[in-house]
């Protein structure tokens, strides 16, 4: 399978190589048109940027260079202009990886266009005539644009009257433009991790790898801390006391605070925690659930004309006005605008989070592991195979399912009590690792 639930990402030198990364650009793009190409820090980016740039010309298409930029910075580009783009990342992955994000119009490409260019991809390499061949040109205004966008979609005034200090754990490309921005809405901003190259710390910005920022919040008195993945469509928030809001309880209050402003649907997945579905009815909202990945919450969103938001819990959040993709610009943007409203830890305490746990379990081949789990695994909840097995019962859930951007497979499970989900968790356990 070509494509995981985020575009095609894996090991360098294995499944991703130049030679992929042409093939992807020669088989996405179309004559005559104009295809952004923007890349993240990896060590392998830029290299694999320009094949896929030779496969786009090959075809007798452009190429509209943005630079080294976030991820949402190149699919807000796609929305303004209405074309297509193609990102050089692995996202959160460790920096051994790398890979391709597809967009078009402000989005992922959805499961109908990548069965297309997968197709496209296994047949013959397309070569235009010599004098056909397609030229690159250069867009520099590409982080100005985003930073302008995210302006305008917070209480700029309000942020600035609140004098806020930030601590921001860039790690990444982010660097290009939440420093700046934050420091345009009137905040003090602390940077952490920058890098012109690789990563500072490991990519995925959760509790293991943020202990520089929980500290340095504290150190500097900071009014909250913001972490980034590696192309900054993720945003992890640290509260004045150095604490991880955590995922479920940040997704809940970013949740609240769009609801407060419009009513409408909010569209989740299926790993989304009983707070987050509790929050959407307590907010007047409405509750759509898709399958795991952006791509499926970002579709969901364009074909429902009332949704305001949506997201996973993993800081991957999209808003309505803003670009319908994760941005995790944005979402720095947006959580400095709370804090403005009052300490991020009082906030906090609103959210009774209930006992959960996600862990993962690496194996060869996910796929064949997952159909084997799926014949064997029955816990006797109500079953859902939407995406992997769900099963669900009165007082929480347990959910089974193979990871769309690693070689593993994803437990997640929660349940009103500690005790159930100890013993659930642990059938769950049981029943993968006799399957692997």
């Amino acid at each position: 399978m070509l494509f995981g639930t985020s575009g095609i990402r894996d090991i360098y030198g294995a499944k991703i190589t130049p030679a992929l990364a042409m093939g992807i650009g020669n088989a996405f793009a179309e004559k005559g048109e104009s295809i952004a190409v923007a890349s993240d820090l990896r060590q392998t980016s830029e290299l694999l940027k320009a094949a896929c740039v030779s496969g786009i010309l090959a075809v007798g298409a452009n190429a509209v260079d943005l630079g080294t930029v976030p991820t949402p910075t190149l699919a807000l580009y796609t929305q303004e202009k209405k074309c297509k783009g193609l990102m050089i990342t692995a996202s959160h992955n460790p920096q051994e990886y790398n890979g391709f994000k597809l967009y078009r119009n402000g989005h992922e490409i959805y499961r109908n266009e990548e069965e297309k260019v997968a197709e496209h991809y296994v047949e013959e390499f397309e070569l235009c005539e010599w004098n056909e061949a397609g030229h690159v040109s250069q867009y520099a205004n590409a982080v100005r644009d985003h930073i302008e966008m995210a302006k305008c979609n917070v209480d700029a005034a309000r942020i600035r009257a609140a004098k806020l200090k930030v601590v921001v754990d860039t790690n990444g490309v982010g660097t290009m433009v939440t420093p700046l921005l934050l420091q345009e809405l009137g905040c003090e901003v602390v940077e952490i991790n920058k890098v012109s190259l690789g990563f500072a710390r490991l990519s995925e910005p959760n509790d293991a790898n943020l202990s520089k920022l929980k500290a340095e919040v504290k150190a500097r008195k900071a009014h909250l801390g913001i972490a980034h993945d590696g192309d900054a469509d993720r945003a992890i928030i640290v509260d004045e006391k150095g604490e991880l809001l955590g995922l479920d309880v940040q997704f809940a209050i970013a949740i609240g605070h769009e609801l407060i402003r419009r009513k409408g649907s909010v569209v989740s997945t299926v790993e989304a925690s009983l707070l987050i579905k509790e929050m959407v009815e307590k907010s007047g909202g409405k509750d759509i659930v898709v399958r795991v990945g952006s791509t499926n919450v970002s579709e969901r969103m364009e074909k429902t004309p009332g949704a305001v938001f949506g997201g996973e819990p993993a800081g991957e959040y999209i808003y309505k006005n803003g670009v319908n993709s994760p941005d995790g610009i944005l979402t720095a943007a947006k959580f400095v605008e709370i804090a403005a409203e009052g300490r991020l830890s009082e906030r906090k305490r609103a959210y009774m989070p209930y006992p959960m746990l996600r862990e993962k379990f690496a194996c060869a081949d996910r796929e064949k592991a997952m159909e084997r789990i799926m014949k064997k695994l029955s816990l006797g909840g109500k079953r859902n195979t939407i995406d992997g097995i769900r099963e669900d019962f009165q007082d929480g859930f347990v959910l089974v399912r193979a990871s769309g951007t690693e070689h593993a497979i994803r437990l997640t499970a929660e349940f009103r009590s500690q005790g159930r989900l100890d013993e659930m968790a642990e059938r769950a356990r049981k029943a993968i690792k006799e399957q692997l």
